[in-house]
């Protein structure tokens, strides 16, 4: 259960900083709001279910970035409570379109070769170095890497055929 926050906030990091930034109009300002944010979101799920959790985290960056603002006494005049309200809606298309993405590329992963999805277990969940894989594996890097480029290809082709076939059906 502690993994899937986690692993959803790394998901959500484009669209979650791009919000923020959008909001607060500064990089290093959205970088420290986005830090905040991981640490307020990942303490709620440690604490209760979350059903909703790009909700969860936008309504923390919100509010993280609206504090911001009010502590920097620099309100932007575009900000306005409808502007922000259209922000939100449009950062929620983003996120919707993030989330059949992930579920495409779930699927995919589950559909290769035993031996490929151990592969990405350890290179993408573990955080494995090429080199590290193709020690465990008794295989060369060079080997590990074209697997890799393999294994990326087949999934980019199959996530555009998913999103494609959801598109059509």
């Amino acid at each position: 259960m502690k993994e899937e926050p986690t692993r959803l906030l790394l998901a959500y990091r484009k669209p979650l900083f791009a919000y923020i930034y959008t909001l607060l109009r500064d990089h290093h300002a959205a970088e420290d709001v986005f830090q905040e944010v991981s640490v307020a979101v990942l303490h709620i799920c440690e604490r209760e279910d979350v059903a909703n959790f790009w909700g969860l985290a936008k309504e923390v960056a919100r509010r993280q970035a609206l504090a911001a603002v009010r502590k920097q006494q620099r309100i932007p005049a575009a900000l306005s409570p409808e502007a922000i309200e259209a922000i939100d809606r449009g950062f929620d298309a983003v996120a919707e379109g993030a989330e059949g993405r992930q579920e495409a590329l779930r699927g995919c992963i589950r559909k290769l070769p035993e031996a490929w999805q151990r592969i990405v277990r350890l290179r993408f969940w573990e955080g494995m170095a090429v080199a590290a894989i193709a020690a465990q594996l008794a295989r060369t890097q060079d080997v590990v890497s074209v697997t890799l480029n393999r294994i990326r290809s087949r999934l980019l082709d199959c996530v555009r055929q998913q999103l494609r076939a959801g598109e059509a059906g």
